[in-house]
């Protein structure tokens, strides 16, 4: 009888075993790649804060150009936008009333004029009388007294008619000095009265910018070291501006005072109605850091910056006081000092202790 195989059962068993070892053995470690950062190096200084604030390009003085008399407008000669030059001719009333009382004070002036002759005919006449003894002293002296009303009549014509040629010119609206145009308030044909608005003249001498100021920004207005005015359609130019008006009240609905800002040395880039932003520096009242805004995170409720240690090569999160936000940095007032590192991109996955590498010395 055959013996049974007893090889197979010890064959299990020993593969069972070793398999049993290699499920018991621990993995081997996987080596995580140190995460790559960037860092910048703080440093307090006292530094400017600047504060912009947008505006509108106006002229200072904008005066209203009317008739000195009444009338009936004939022609208008120039529209809104239209450049005009000291003396220029803008608009004419309708002219033969005044043409016509012009005329009847030369009429009256040459009737006082001729009696005024005639009186001191007279006169010569008398005193020739009286020094033969022919009329009566009484006598020149009534031709005396007729000579006088005679040259007072005469100076009343010559002032009428100054009077009449004056209201003639009037019908002829000039500009006084140069200017733009800004507004046509009425029309050929149209009936105006004395002093009735027919134009508004940009005198173009002196331009600001207006701007609408919150309440609690007035103190950086009026500490401020220096201001710049620049255009939005030509961002590379600057200009001097300062302070002209501060608007005694504030507007009780957006509750902004209206400030102009003179622009001390306008050329002909800066134009009426052009989108201004003014520059306001002043020194900060402390010391500041400048950080790029990628350097701050939030942990709850307070800024964070994450510190770089060089020396253990680790992060660690290190709360912070900001003073503000700048257009690509953050101001920080506490919480760091000069000479520490703190990462400026990578922030958002890092973790307390974590071990970094900065990415100037990354290997690609």
């Amino acid at each position: 009888m055959a013996k049974p195989f007893l090889g197979l059962p010890k064959l299990l068993v020993c593969c069972s075993f070793g398999l049993f070892l290699n499920a018991c053995s621990e993995p081997e470690p996987v080596d995580e790649p140190t995460r790559p950062v960037r860092v910048a190096t703080v440093n307090f200084a006292n530094t400017m804060a600047t504060a912009n604030y947008s505006g509108e390009v106006r002229v200072r003085h904008e005066p209203t150009l009317s008739f000195q008399v009444p009338g009936k407008i004939a022609k208008r000669l120039v529209d809104v936008g239209s450049v005009v030059k000291p003396g220029q001719l803008l608009a004419t009333l309708d002219p033969p009333d005044y043409l016509f009382n012009e005329a009847g004070a030369a009429a009256q002036l040459n009737a006082a004029q001729a009696e005024l002759s005639q009186a001191r005919k007279d006169l010569l006449h008398a005193n020739n009388l009286l020094e033969k003894e022919l009329t009566s002293q009484a006598s020149v002296e009534r031709r005396q007294d007729a000579v006088r009303t005679a040259e007072a009549r005469a100076a009343q014509a010559q002032s009428a008619l100054a009077l009449s040629a004056r209201k003639s010119a009037y019908a002829e609206l000039r500009a006084e000095t140069a200017g733009v145009i800004a507004a046509v308030e009425a029309d050929a044909g149209q009936v105006v009265e004395q002093g009735q608005a027919i134009f508004r003249l940009a005198r173009t001498e002196e331009k600001e910018v207006v701007v609408n100021l919150p309440e609690n920004h007035l103190k950086e207005l009026q500490s401020a070291s220096e201001i710049k005015v620049s255009l939005w359609a030509k961002p590379g130019m600057h200009y001097t501006g300062r302070v002209r008006e501060i608007s005694p009240g504030v507007d009780a609905t957006i509750r902004t005072f209206t400030v102009k800002v003179s622009i001390l040395n306008p050329d002909d880039d800066v134009r009426m109605g052009m989108t201004a932003t003014v520059h306001v520096r002043r020194p900060e009242p402390r010391p500041v850091a400048r950080l790029p805004l990628t350097a701050i995170t939030q942990s709850g409720q307070h800024p964070v910056v994450w510190l770089f240690d060089p020396s253990t090569q680790t992060v660690r999160p290190q709360p912070v006081t900001l003073g503000g936000y700048e257009d690509e940095n953050a101001r920080i007032l506490d919480g760091v000092k000069t000479g520490d590192q703190v990462v400026v991109a990578g922030v958002h996955k890092l973790l307390p202790g974590e071990k970094v590498r900065l990415l100037e010395e990354t290997k690609p």
